[in-house]
């Protein structure tokens, strides 16, 4: 059976609950936030507390403002030492993946050259990490999976995959879903499950959208049958219940 894990949208207590009724992992959305670097001992705390007997599997690290790629050293800057954070936190909170998008817009870079900067920034970041703790960057903007294919494959590391939100491609990809789960492949080593109907980044419910869920899981299955799937949605429950009826949670 799959490792399905649900993303707590910061909200602890509801998610807590959710993933014991239904013995699943969590995604802790805590540190997409940066002011909440500034008071980490006290979330941690509350984190830890929420989560007792619920496995902590990955966290979302921060996202805002932030570019691996950014022509601009000081903006690389900022995002290691952002990064470092969410390094340190999954340390503590004893979870071995993180979640990081990767601050690429098409039409503002050149692509070949923002990806050479990103693996630049990728080979120095990882040199000091654990091999053990995986980063994996998540696809936003994009309209097709190549820069991120780019990076990944150039940066040859094992601690470097891709999360693939499969909402997000719905709604900026100019190419199908299904094509990018080709083309990546088993480089997807994270999934964001959520759906909407191809306008706007909706986060609903897997049966709430446009998207075929049943195609995409199957394809997933074959692609990269490893890979965590991730909810991320606030409509938890529908959503289990129809992982449930389709067999991929007992």
């Amino acid at each position: 059976m799959k490792r399905i894990v649900i993303s707590d949208g910061g909200n602890l207590h509801e998610t807590s609950k959710v993933c014991k009724k239904y013995n699943l992992g969590v995604t802790v959305a805590s540190f997409a936030e940066p002011d909440n670097f500034e008071n980490v001992t006290n979330i941690i705390n509350d984190i830890l507390k929420a989560y007792n007997n619920v496995d902590i599997i990955s966290i979302h690290g921060p996202m805002h403002d932030l570019n691996f790629g950014s022509k601009d050293c000081l903006i690389r800057e900022v995002t290691a030492k952002r990064y470092n954070l969410a390094y340190d936190v999954s340390k503590l909170l004893k979870c071995k993946n993180i979640i990081v998008h990767n601050g690429y817009v098409p039409g503002t870079s050149f692509p070949a050259n923002w990806a050479k900067r990103a693996k630049a920034f990728w080979d120095s970041f990882l040199l000091d990490k654990d091999n053990d703790i995986i980063f994996f960057i998540e696809n936003l903007l994009e309209h097709d999976p190549e820069i991120i294919i780019d990076v990944i494959n150039s940066v040859n590391n094992n601690c470097l995959k891709m999360c693939f939100d499969i909402g997000h491609a719905n709604v900026f990809s100019k190419i199908k879903i299904i094509d990018w789960i080709k083309e990546v492949n088993k480089n997807i080593g994270y999934v964001h499950m959520h759906n909407n109907y191809g306008e706007k980044d909706e986060h609903n419910g897997l049966n709430n959208g446009n998207i075929n869920i049943k195609e995409i899981c199957e394809a997933l299955e074959q692609y990269c049958p490893d890979a965590i799937w991730d909810l991320e949605t606030g409509e938890y429950e529908k959503s289990i219940e129809w992982l449930i009826d389709n067999k991929y949670i007992k």
